[in-house]
């Protein structure tokens, strides 16, 4: 089969509706665009489908993820001072997990931070500092009042 051939079913099946929902012929003819801009290159239809195919679908866990780890970082720094019960636990449960390095579960801390290419201890490195100031500057405060 030419690779015009190749091209030319590809770009059918981007522009004709069918069982495809709108984001998918969306990236189906984004696809067909990239095909076309790189026929030249060498690469074809099928490499690059599969590599796109391969990414597209991390995304939306990437995300999540990414909440996850700004959820803890927010409950981590508000909470810090907290003076009720529940906010203090919120405040314990973000701390052991930010700084537990044994666990190998995939939403600790470390893998978290690995798959959105984070150094997971320059972020604890960053927040014991952080925590530190914060622990110093509230030690002060009163002293400097009085």
């Amino acid at each position: 089969m030419r690779e015009e051939t190749k091209v030319t079913e590809f770009a059918a099946k981007a522009r004709e509706p069918g069982d495809a929902g709108p984001a998918q012929e969306r990236a189906m003819a984004d696809a067909f665009d990239a095909v076309t801009l790189f026929d030249a290159d060498g690469v074809d239809a099928a490499q690059y489908t599969d590599t796109v195919q391969r990414k597209t679908p991390l995304e939306p866990e990437k995300h999540l993820l990414l909440a996850i780890l700004e959820d803890a970082l927010a409950c981590y720094r508000k909470n810090l001072f907290a003076r009720t019960a529940k906010k203090q636990a919120a405040f314990r449960d973000a701390e052991e997990w930010i700084f537990a390095t044994d666990d190998e579960r995939f939403l600790s801390f470390e893998s978290v931070c690995g798959v959105l290419g984070i150094e997971p201890s320059y972020l604890r490195r960053g927040l014991s500092e952080w925590k530190l100031r914060k622990v110093k500057t509230r030690a002060s405060a009163p002293a400097e009042a009085a």
